[in-house]
């Protein structure tokens, strides 16, 4: 199916589910039967962690849009004579109708994630088009070139907290695995620089695993995706104690539900659904902290003090 009728049947009324299920990409949620979190797992220190998000939340764009804007780079970097025209010209198509919902996603027209699926579906279906391990290191010299490791002061602030306290810190990520490792590889180099080499075994991260090869999906950002993984880790014993979280979206509440106690949420930058649904999520006795960050400034605001203009 191409992207355009993908489209028609979500705008449907009678449609209720994910673009990628019209697109027959693979769900799949049984994360620790699946290798790649496995292999993530075993590596993973059983003692207490701080959880975060990465996207917005610590790093400052998106890796999954920065990922599809390479993505589509490189497909056009290509020579057009080693490519089938038929092909190249279905993904210039796709790539015209991604575009359009983008514009759709930033207008509120559609949800935000829906776009972003999309792009997984962009990439899979057109993945022949380059060698794989050629556009992964195209991101990677991309992301080096570009100075794209750039956290933000507060989150960063937390890590190096967290590292001089001898605790755990662990990334849960949406973003696609392969573009994940990527950006966090680069980012333990960055803390490496700042002096901090003697902690680096103390720093972990999980993205979403997207398989190339077979279309198999398993998302690490919805709240029953993200909590209910996190729940199989305290049930078997990895995480002994969930220090503190940060997260900036309104799934991320979930999580705050299997902190103990008196614990403290930190909510970086969240999206206004946060505050609209404040009273409705929250757990009780928890310390949920809205922090902004924007250039020079840092500031925490409380809810009841927010004005919509």
């Amino acid at each position: 199916m191409i992207l355009e009728k993908a489209l028609v049947e979500l705008n449907s009324t009678q449609n209720t589910r994910d673009i990628l299920e019209i697109l027959w990409i693979k769900f799949n949620c049984n994360y620790l039967e699946n290798d790649y979190y496995k292999n993530k797992i075993e590596w993973l220190n059983k003692w207490e962690y701080f959880i975060s998000d990465l996207d917005g939340t610590f790093f400052r764009g998106t890796l999954q849009k920065e990922a599809v804007s390479l993505f589509i780079k490189f497909v056009k970097k290509q020579d057009y004579f080693d490519m089938d025209l038929d092909d190249y010209s279905s993904f210039l198509k796709d790539v015209k109708f991604f575009n359009d919902l983008e514009k759709k996603a930033y207008n509120k027209e559609i949800e935000y994630f829906e776009y972003l699926n999309a792009w997984i579906f962009l990439l899979l279906k057109h993945k022949n088009l380059v060698e794989w391990d050629d556009y992964l290191a195209y991101i990677k010299y991309s992301f080096k070139k570009k100075e794209k490791i750039n956290p933000f002061r507060f989150s960063f602030k937390k890590l190096k907290e967290v590292l001089e306290s001898w605790k755990n810190f662990i990334f849960v990520s949406w973003a696609p695995d392969f573009i994940f490792d990527i950006y966090l590889d680069l980012l333990k180099k960055y803390i490496w620089k700042n002096i901090w080499e003697q902690y680096m075994d103390k720093i972990f991260w999980i993205g979403s695993f997207l398989s190339i090869n077979t279309q198999e999906y398993m998302p690490l950002w919805w709240r029953d995706h993200k909590s209910g993984f996190i729940k199989g880790l305290i049930d078997n014993g990895i995480f002994t104690n969930i220090i503190w979280w940060m997260g900036d979206t309104a799934s991320d509440f979930w999580i705050s539900y299997m902190l103990n106690d008196y614990s403290d949420f930190y909510f970086v930058n969240p999206e206004k659904k946060v505050f609209d649904k404040f009273d409705e999520f929250r757990k009780n006795n928890i310390n949920y902290h809205f922090i902004i960050e924007r250039k020079d400034l840092i500031v925490e605001i409380k809810k009841e003090d927010i004005k919509y203009v």
